[in-house]
């Protein structure tokens, strides 16, 4: 027989063997306990937790021959047929293949038909987000008073997509994240089965990894397993997953909350540049997290307890800094230039390094109601088009409000990744959380764009003064008869 792997292997074929998703197993037993079964199911959440190994679940206790507390056989030909790919009564469609309007009407002719050999046919459709407009309106009316014998099973990782429409006709069954002690349990289990040694802090790392499914988490498993040749290994784990170890991070940890500028300089000349330098910076994230939750914890037995001593306004600046960077990571040429850059600005951003900076706090960019916002928008970090948008606006500043105005032909092109980039950029700049608004009540005499077009005009007239006082020009003019003013129109 050819090798299965892991994650096929240990595919849940009862509602015992799922994991972390107990609400949607009580909910579906107990409708088949009381002989209530609906028509249609959509199934929602994210990949790996367990959507599409549910439906089937599902499938085989309505069709099974002898159900025993809400729980299939799995013994009985329709079990068994179903496990093997051949139950003839169960179609299992691909929306992101077969999404066009033609393939839905033929599927949807087949319904009509009685099932061959159980007792619902069960149609599942998996990614079923992805159908065309015209596919989901030809689905409403058979969804809607589908014939007896016909069930419904959707699955789909992006619910926003799919029309009010068919989501009114279904009963939603919202699958969460599995938690780490889940998928650590489940592993441990799988490794014990399967021969695998282990120790716990391997099973720590995949199961962080694996970001709450189940199915990443033994697909990352296997990976581990062939490289460490069924021994894990902490540093093993780490290796292959591209995880910094801990002192790594612990050590840029103290080099921000020391603000020690030299040391950083020094960590980076010794970097290993076959680190992540992303998935360095996300631990990094992560233990600030960790530290953050600590500080408003009782505990005392933490290895983090020194780092409480960064205040909480600090911790939250520098996990901000690392949150808006972290998008650039994938796009960047230079990680190592970037994740440096980023731990530069946490820590010329402390308020401590702001107080004995020698440039000038942000608070006096302006004075009563107005500030410089030529200056300011020349030194924020945005995107280029947004500047160019951003050009032709005004911006004030009271407390912390931000009111940007913009021409109404501007405004409408602020979609809301741009308000997200923007907000996240003047936090940043201004080291504090700001209210930001807008409106088209724009003065133009203080967008950058007219402060711009005047220092142009005051350069030309000044170079206009200059050229009129040389002896050597009056000279030539007065033969001429004419003056710089005509000369610079020809």
């Amino acid at each position: 027989m050819s090798y299965l792997v892991l994650a096929r292997k240990w595919r849940p074929k009862l509602f015992s063997e799922v994991v972390g998703q107990n609400h949607v197993v009580q909910a579906l037993q107990n409708s088949i306990l009381n002989e209530k079964i609906n028509q249609a199911y959509i199934f929602n959440g994210t990949r790996g937790v367990g959507k599409t190994s549910i439906a089937r679940i599902l499938t085989k206790v309505l069709n099974c021959e002898d159900v025993k507390k809400g729980e299939p056989c799995d013994k009985c030909n329709q079990c068994l047929a179903l496990n093997e790919n051949s139950l003839i009564d169960f179609q299992e469609i691909d929306a992101a293949s077969r999404r066009s309007r033609e393939e839905t009407m033929n599927l949807l002719e087949t319904v009509p038909y009685l099932p061959a050999s159980s007792k619902y046919k069960v149609y599942l459709i998996d990614e079923v987000h992805m159908l065309t407009k015209e596919s989901f309106n030809a689905l409403l009316k058979t969804l809607e008073e589908p014939p007896p014998h016909v069930i419904f099973m959707f699955a789909t990782t992006e619910i926003e997509k799919v029309p009010a429409t068919i989501l009114s006709r279904c009963l939603q069954l919202n699958l969460r994240l599995v938690s780490e002690e889940e998928i650590i349990d489940q592993l441990s289990k799988i490794f014990i089965h399967e021969n695998i040694k282990f120790d716990e802090a391997s099973l720590k790392i995949i199961s962080k990894a694996a970001s709450g499914s189940m199915r990443d988490a033994l697909t990352i498993s296997e990976k581990v397993v062939s490289y460490c040749n069924e021994d894990l290994k902490k540093e093993d784990v780490q290796n292959v997953l591209g995880i910094p170890n801990e002192e790594k991070v612990f050590k840029l940890l103290d080099i921000l909350k020391d603000k020690d500028t030299t040391a950083l300089v020094n960590f980076f000349e010794d970097y290993d540049e076959n680190d992540s330098c992303q998935n360095l910076l996300e631990s990094l994230m992560n233990v600030i997290q960790e530290v953050s939750l600590l500080q408003f914890s009782k505990s005392q037995d933490s290895n983090l307890l020194k780092y409480t001593e960064m205040t909480p306004e600090y911790l939250q600046l520098i996990f901000q800094i690392g949150l808006s960077n972290k998008i650039y990571f994938e796009s960047s040429s230079d990680p190592k230039g970037l994740l440096s850059m980023t731990l530069i600005k946490m820590i010329a951003f402390s308020p401590e390094e702001k107080k004995n900076s020698k440039v000038t706090s942000s608070n006096n960019f302006y004075k009563d109601s107005s500030f410089d916002w030529n200056l300011i928008l020349n030194e924020i970090d945005l995107s280029v088009l947004l500047k160019q948008i951003l050009f032709s606006s005004s911006v004030k500043k009271i407390d912390n409000k931000i009111i940007i105005s913009l021409p109404e032909d501007k405004i409408t092109r602020i979609n809301e990744e741009y308000k997200k980039e923007i907000s996240s950029c003047f936090n940043n700049y201004f080291n504090q959380i700001l209210e930001i608004s807008y409106d088209s009540n724009v003065e133009v005499d203080r967008t950058p764009l007219f402060i711009k077009d005047e220092l142009k005009i005051k350069e030309s007239n000044e170079a206009v003064d200059l050229i009129s006082k040389d002896e050597g020009f009056k000279k030539i003019t007065s033969e001429l008869n004419t003056d710089i003013k005509n000369i610079s129109k020809k």
